[in-house]
């Protein structure tokens, strides 16, 4: 009866129908596909460096390191002239042998382990003191050295504490191959966050866009540096404050003129990639959108040229994180071009297409058209394991968003997305690419269509395998919530406990650390203990004293959970000994007084239940359970949780005249008779629910007042509730109402002197003798039986004995004879 429902994703989706309470876990959401590198938030994040594609971070753009095998051939190298002794060379200058060392540097640190040896040995601090060389040649080769030694993570530490930075900034803006090696070198060194901060400080980044001015349509060379400066600067870009610094510059304006203008694909394609790693931040992606980003990127798309195609995908990728983007994206047939590139066979193009209409199926217009323009289909072909991982997760992460969508769930049903999606748990595959199947699943399982499609695919034993090792946080969370929603049915409770999936779940709730995935499996355990094979199996798994556990958490979300599992646990007789046995009361009792409804509905709900077993009763009492539970009838709002609480202290009242006494003095009675009053003052319900939970509320009152003052004359005469008693046997109340109702006043009126005595005139008094004689002709003998025992006790008193005859009481009691 009790958990509460994750948050829905992109739109709504109606979870199941409530059994014994539980309610369905709703979709993932937008936040849910960004973490798992599916919606391409663009959120930034730094330390990773753009060295290759497979290897980048999420989101930005795939620009790799620069290596240079040499910069000049060595017998380009300027040497001494000849002369000066007899028939020999002069010795070779200082200069000459420095060139001549830094270009064998240059050649021998292209492998990855003379960098380290060359940084070992000294090498580059002096490489760094030579920057400062008056011979443009050494200099040269010296930047060619350090080019191939910036490949190195702890050679860019060592430069910028060598303070070579500043000093490889000194040189932008050298004239022809010195020019381009410095913007190679910084290239490198910029590919981690502590020297893009350092390039930035230093000045670099804005000598580099002074340089980035639109060259003369036949200046090669130009266009060469050009390009190398995009390439450097896109680099630079994925640090936030430098996506800033570019931003006050003017760099946006510079190179959204170069995307528009540039006659040179690679210009093209680097400017595409700058525009990528700028549009992680939220104010670039404005300006890039103001200066009409969106539509010269989605024009690339329908190059001939896939590298570009590529460039733009990604830049897309990130710009269309805002609605804005994407609004013009689609309607500018951008959506057209990237399903269109979905069938072209380069997996990293296809993935960035398929990253994009993730972010397009964000909007409800952007999947109707992905699904007319044949995209599910697309998308789901690249499930298939022909495809790197990298590229199945591109697309389970758009198919994710698009299964938010009735319609879309139909369209995956029919072309067998299922079983391609449940392949997808397999758990040789990546932890990610996992979970973001097992979210898709927990969409598609939201709808009875998609239940029955994902177990016949063999997906409950596979989101249970899910929970075990090769797991993480992510993909637990995900398999728990896929199963929380096929667990909300009755068909395949069952299946999910034969498959392991409860001792699976309990696992995970006892080793987890995660909230969210402890919601998730407390949510699935919940709705599985609505049957009783499914009780006993927790039970036996040794639940019990780990709920007991959870429902102490700091996280309130977990200790809701937790309670509501217990509360449907308790049906069993067994449990309920469990909990007193492993010390729940005292938690459970101090939950009655928290803040948060969710978790007061949930224990108010197990009390009823616990307090069935008299061993149970004491020790509540002795806890102080009365209290608390006299509180909420006061200050509760849900219906529910008031009945609960009611039928409780009826239980307790039940077992003990001490026990009956207590509850009176915490002043049970005038709280019962105040919120029967309240109930019966307000409007009928014309809603059915909420007009039976509004009956129950009353039965649960009146069962309260009977057992709180039964054979107890004290409580008899406080209890001032008798005409809210007498009006309910007056009014169409349910059989339930009017049996309780009976029986209170049936208790009340039991004794001949005090409270009883003065009870049986307030009845005859508030008009209850002609409905208790109505009453008597009722349809069920429950109601028929308190009628006439209450009528018994009023006799008692002589004017309501004559009352009683006059109103035709009697021939209705001597019919009950031939009953």
């Amino acid at each position: 009866l009790a958990a509460t429902r994750p948050e829905m994703a992109a739109v709504d989706v109606p979870p199941g129908e409530p059994a014994v309470g539980a309610k369905a876990p709703a979709i993932a959401t937008a936040e849910d596909a960004a973490a798992a590198s599916v919606a391409a938030a663009p959120d930034g994040g730094g330390g990773s460096e753009l060295a290759s594609p497979t290897t980048r971070s999420p989101g930005r753009a795939g620009v790799p390191e620069l290596a240079t095998h040499c910069a000049k051939r060595m017998a380009t190298l300027k040497t001494s002239a000849r002369g000066g002794r007899r028939g020999g060379a002069q010795p070779a200058s200082p200069e000459a042998l420095r060139q001549t060392a830094a270009n064998a540097l240059a050649q021998l640190s292209v492998d990855h382990e003379t960098r380290d040896a060359v940084r070992q040995a000294g090498g580059l601090e002096r490489l760094v003191a030579l920057l400062e060389s008056p011979a443009e040649e050494v200099q040269l080769q010296t930047l060619a050295a350090l080019t191939n030694l910036a490949l190195s993570d702890h050679n860019k530490a060592e430069l910028r504490r060598l303070e070579a930075i500043p000093k490889v900034i000194a040189l932008i803006g050298a004239r022809g191959k010195l020019g381009e090696k410095v913007i190679e070198v910084l290239w490198n060194l910029g590919s981690q966050d502590e020297n893009r901060v350092a390039i930035l400080h230093a000045g670099g980044i804005r000598r580099l866009l002074d340089l980035l001015v639109m060259p003369d349509d036949n200046d090669d060379e130009r266009w060469s540096l050009v390009s190398l400066l995009l390439g450097a600067l896109a680099n630079l870009a994925i640090h936030p404050e430098c996506q800033a610094a570019v931003r006050e510059a003017g760099g946006i304006e510079k190179v959204m003129e170069l995307l528009g203008k540039a006659v040179n694909d690679r210009t093209i394609e680097r400017a595409a990639n700058f525009l990528e790693n700028l549009a992680l931040d939220r104010e670039n992606r404005e300006v890039i959108r103001k200066l009409e980003g969106n539509l010269a990127l989605v024009r690339l798309l329908w190059s001939e040229n896939d590298a570009l195609i590529c460039a733009a995908c990604g830049a897309l990728k990130n710009l269309t994180t805002d609605e804005e983007s994407r609004a013009e994206v689609s309607s500018h047939d951008g959506l057209k071009a990237l399903v269109e590139t979905l069938r072209k066979v380069d997996p990293i193009l296809v993935g960035k297409a398929a990253e994009c209409l993730g972010n397009l199926s964000l909007e409800p217009e952007g999947r109707s058209q992905i699904r007319e323009l044949g995209g599910v289909h697309h998308l789901l072909a690249l499930l298939d394991e022909e495809w790197p991982p990298e590229t199945r997760l591109a697309a389970a992460g758009a198919i994710l968003n698009l299964a938010v969508e009735d319609e879309s769930k139909v369209r995956i049903r029919e072309l067998e997305g299922v079983p391609r999606l449940v392949n997808l748990l397999e758990k040789s595959l990546p932890v990610t690419l996992r979970a973001v199947a097992a979210m898709t699943l927990s969409n598609l399982s939201a709808d009875e269509g998609g239940v029955v499609a994902v177990a016949a695919a063999g997906g409950i034993a596979a989101l249970v395998q899910c929970l075990g090792e090769p797991t993480d946080d992510m993909l637990q969370e995900k398999a728990a919530a896929a199963l929380w929603n096929l667990a909300a049915g009755e068909s395949l409770k069952a299946p999910i406990r034969k498959a392991g999936g409860i001792t699976a779940l309990i696992a995970a709730l006892e080793v987890s650390s995660s909230v969210a995935t402890l919601e998730n499996c407390l949510g699935t355990l919940l709705s599985l203990a609505e049957t009783q094979e499914n009780r006993f199996a927790i039970s036996q798994e040794g639940a019990v004293s780990l709920l007991i556990r959870h429902v102490e958490s700091e996280h309130a979300t977990v200790t809701e959970g937790a309670s509501g599992v217990i509360w449907n646990l308790a049906h069993e007789e067994t449990v309920q000994h469990s909990v007193r046995q492993l010390g729940g009361f005292g938690p459970l009792i101090a939950l009655l007084s928290r803040e948060e409804p969710g978790i007061r509905f949930n224990v108010a709900g197990a009390f009823p239940l616990l307090t069935e077993l008299e061993d149970n009763v004491r020790e509540a009492f002795d806890l102080g359970v009365v209290e608390p539970l006299v509180r909420l009838l006061a200050m509760e709002d849900n219906s529910l949780t008031l009945q609960n609480a009611a039928q409780t202290l009826g239980n307790i009242a039940e077992v003990d005249a001490e026990y009956q006494s207590a509850i009176a003095h915490a002043h049970a009675l005038e709280r019962l008779a105040d919120l029967l009053t309240r109930t019966l003052e307000q409007k009928p319900e014309v809603d059915p629910d909420l007009r039976t939970k509004r009956q129950e509320l009353l039965a649960k009152c009146c069962y309260a007042v009977w057992l709180i003052c039964q054979q107890h004359e004290e409580n008899q005469s406080a209890f001032d509730g008798i005409p809210a008693l007498v009006q309910l046997l007056q009014a169409d109340c349910e059989e339930a109402v009017l049996e309780m109702a009976a029986g209170a006043i049936c208790a009340l009126c039991e004794g001949r002197t005090g409270g009883p005595k003065v009870n049986k005139d307030r009845v005859r008094e508030e008009q209850g003798l002609p409905p208790l004689i109505r009453l008597l002709e009722h349809e069920s003998d429950a109601v028929k039986l308190n009628a006439a025992k209450t009528l018994c006790h009023l006799a008692e008193n002589e004017e309501n004995s004559g009352l009683i005859r006059e109103l035709g009481g009697l021939d209705k009691i001597v019919y009950l004879l031939h009953h």
